[in-house]
């Protein structure tokens, strides 16, 4: 990647302890994708390298608050795992929700990232914290099984807060240590590290975290120098980028406004608008791994090599964005630096 740092936020931040209990959002618990087509979608996930799908059908979730008013739901369900992080795809069938309104405003993607809370009376607290902020909550319910009940709540972030919902969750079923099973997927689908979201203006992204209190700023900006060689679309590229940091969290996420383009970035946006526009996993070896891609019929939109803080390797942007709504980056990095 290609990097710059915005005017007038080259300086690093004062990350000073946020009131708000960062333990909590330190790991994601689930990625929740909408499809407008879960079948299809899930079909090629499958051929990408995923394992042990468990497509679940249609379901039927009476117990669901739609911006204050009951909405009960029906819609399709699939679920999987990468590297301890449950996958869920959801295609809204019926019902005033927030899926199908998503799918309207968005497309197909990422709907929402889910952090664990350990009671019921913890996510009273913490939905009783954001509202005092001024983030009510989009949609809520329980998820009623035989012996137990989970309940979630959708935060209200994803206007103002670069087109992500963030969703608490209490389920006495998931593990105590807050991650699934590892997962059983073809590499290199089996560690996530990075949740990288797109928006239009930095600026605005970082007070608004603030304000929630996740430390004095939301995004350590940092001013990063990478090689010239950079592809789009199979020509040479001129893409620069404005990024931030969140790395508090076992995974970190990645904020970016595009500088220069054309870029994948700025197709998301115009596709999409703001939200998580990839994924990022580790690759061995990228050339094989780039060959396994191919052979399936997935191509690379964008690709390129970086040198930073004695850190040198390749990436490359796996264009999967038609079929899932996000792409999914590889990044290799030479071990000896």
């Amino acid at each position: 990647m290609f990097f710059l740092a915005a005017p007038g936020l080259a300086s690093p931040p004062d990350l000073s302890m946020p009131p708000v209990d960062l333990s909590i959002y330190r790991q994601v618990v689930e990625i929740c994708f909408v499809a407008k087509d879960l079948d299809r979608t899930v079909d090629y996930w499958e051929k990408l390298g995923l394992k042990n799908i468990r497509r679940m059908g249609k379901q039927e979730v009476p117990g669901i608050v739609y911006r204050g008013g009951k909405s009960p739901l029906t819609l399709k369900m699939a679920r999987g795992n990468i590297g301890g992080v449950r996958v869920t795809w959801i295609e809204p069938l019926r019902g005033s929700n927030d899926f199908d309104s998503f799918l309207k405003r968005h497309g197909q993607g990422v709907h929402h990232l889910t952090f664990a809370v350990k009671s019921p009376d913890e996510l009273n607290k913490q939905l009783q914290y954001f509202k005092a902020k001024g983030v009510g909550v989009v949609m809520e319910g329980t998820w009623k099984r035989e012996h137990s009940e989970a309940r979630f709540a959708d935060l209200d972030t994803a206007d103002r807060g670069g087109g992500i919902t963030f969703e608490l969750l209490y389920d006495p079923e998931l593990p105590a240590e807050g991650t699934y099973p590892a997962s059983e997927n073809e590499e290199p689908f089996n560690k996530l590290t990075q949740y990288a979201f797109v928006v239009r203006d930095l600026r605005k992204i970082g007070p608004f975290y603030e304000g929630l209190g996740f430390g004095s700023t939301a995004c350590d900006y940092i001013n990063y120098h990478s090689n010239p060689e950079r592809y789009y679309r199979g020509t040479p590229g001129k893409f620069e980028i404005y990024v931030g940091y969140w790395r508090w969290g076992t995974v970190n996420f990645e904020w970016i406004e595009s500088a220069v383009g054309p870029s994948v970035f700025e197709e998301y946006l115009e596709h999409h608008g703001e939200g998580i526009q990839h994924m990022a996993v580790e690759v061995a070896d990228m050339d094989k791994s780039l060959a396994a891609m191919n052979a399936r019929g997935v191509k690379v939109a964008q690709r390129g090599g970086f040198n930073y803080q004695n850190r040198t390797g390749r990436f490359a942007y796996i264009d999967t964005e038609p079929e899932t709504g996000v792409m999914i980056e590889f990044i290799w990095r030479e071990r000896n630096h």
